[in-house]
């Protein structure tokens, strides 16, 4: 089921399990379903939390409800919205 010409399922590995992120890549190399892909974060990339007047972001992007199972497991698998 590939929502908008894009996968339905995402797998994010943390970029430490290389050997759990490659067997994924395998396991669902014939599914357009499922995507796989390290993650890229390194931490908070802003000093502080204040709010800033000019940041033009509505939201917070990243997918901070699956932190622990990422730290916890290695890995998380977020459903995408269509």
């Amino acid at each position: 089921m590939t929502i908008g010409g894009r996968a339905a399922l995402l797998f994010v590995v943390d970029r430490k399990e290389t050997d759990r992120y490659d067997y994924l890549c395998r396991a669902f190399a014939s599914d357009d379903r499922v995507a796989v892909i390290l993650d890229r974060r390194h931490g908070e990339r802003r000093a502080s939390r204040a709010r800033i007047d000019n940041d033009r972001r509505r939201a917070e992007r990243r997918i901070r409800e699956n932190h622990h199972e990422l730290a916890r497991l290695g890995y998380t698998l977020v459903r995408l919205q269509p």
